[in-house]
Order: structure tokens, then sequence, then C-alpha cells
């Protein structure tokens, strides 16, 4: 069963946590959590990182007219079909 866990996704070391999906479940369930807790938004930039051998998605979103980034910790699906 999917679970989402982890933080408030505000850095690296608070990120959201998916795991128990595949990619494509995974990248979904983002950007439905996204909607979840913060509504209407627009996506700006996402970027892939990899700190100490972990994968994140780092989400640059326009909620209400102000920037936010949110940290999602994808090891557990990332690549996985």
């Amino acid at each position: 069963m999917v679970r989402i866990e982890g933080g408030n996704g505000s850095c690296q070391d608070d990120a959201i946590i998916i795991t128990d999906c595949n990619n494509i479940e995974g990248v979904g369930l983002e950007y439905a959590e996204i909607r979840r807790r913060f509504g209407q938004y627009k996506l700006l930039k996402q970027s892939l990182l990899k700190i100490n051998d972990r994968m994140y998605d780092k989400l640059t979103l326009n909620i209400n007219g102000k920037e936010e980034t949110v940290y999602f910790d994808i090891t557990n699906f990332f690549g996985k079909y």
C-alpha cells in the first residue's frame, strides 16, 4: 500500500516521502499531495537532486502569488516501472 509520510516538504531534511509505488504512480501522487496541501498552484520549475545517495524532486511553485519550494524524497520509487 502506498504511503505518504515525512515532513512538511520545506527542505530535503523535511521532505515529503512517498513509498511503495512505482515511478508513474509516485509522480502522480506528488502532484496530488501538493493540491491536497496547497490547493491551486502553478509549477514554475522541477529539479531532480541526488543528495547522499537519496533522490529528491524539488518543485518550485507559485501558490497564490507567492513562490514556494517543496521537496519530495522519491528514493523508494525512483526508476521503478
